[in-house]
């Protein structure tokens, strides 16, 4: 029982075994080796450049602030109590005005199609961005549209965003057709 460790080792792994253990181990350390610096070497360090941010655009205010609703379409405002709830659930500021949250109505049958919400502000594009980057930050596979973005929701539900005028623009529907549907109408003109 007194063999020692080598004896052990060959009989577990085998001579190419050990030898290929080697070989990695040696790739390993040179591995790590390149990535340290040398010594008498200056650190490298990442130094910021001033890059100039353009301005925004002003935006356009739209009469109607979403266009021309489809044919057999109404955009209605939805009840007050509905409305503040959207803008607290969606955590909205109204800094720049009143957040509108309209339900798009086929006038025929008074069903209700999906909701829009409008975010106003003087740099609505940025809002926006802002949205669409954090989806994809997160992984989602946000899908591109006319002027507007599908960012899907964990719910499998899909919401449309875009800008329209001076505001950012939010469409949700039970349908993921509705809401490409109203996305196509409001962001087309």
């Amino acid at each position: 029982m007194n063999r020692g460790l080598g004896s052990l080792f060959n009989r577990r792994v085998g001579p190419i075994g050990a030898l290929i253990i080697i070989a990695v181990g040696i790739a390993v350390t040179v591995g790590i080796a390149q990535l340290l610096p040398k010594k008498g070497e200056p650190e490298k360090t990442a130094t910021a450049t001033p890059t100039v941010t353009p301005a925004p655009t002003a935006c356009k205010a739209l009469d109607p602030p979403y266009g021309s609703p489809p044919q057999d379409f109404t955009y209605e405002p939805v009840e007050e109590a509905r409305r503040a709830e959207t803008v607290k659930a969606l955590k909205l500021d109204e800094a720049d005005g009143k957040v509108d949250v309209l339900a798009a109505k086929q006038t025929s049958s008074d069903l209700s199609l999906g909701e829009i919400v409008g975010v106003p502000s003087q740099d609505p594009a940025k809002y926006a961005s802002s949205l669409i980057a954090s989806f994809q930050t997160g992984g989602a596979k946000v899908e591109a549209g006319n002027g507007y973005a599908i960012l899907p929701l964990a719910s499998g539900k899909q919401v449309a965003v875009g800008v329209k005028g001076c505001r950012t623009v939010l469409i949700s529907a039970l349908d993921p057709e509705a809401v490409k549907f109203l996305a196509a109408a409001i962001f087309s003109d």
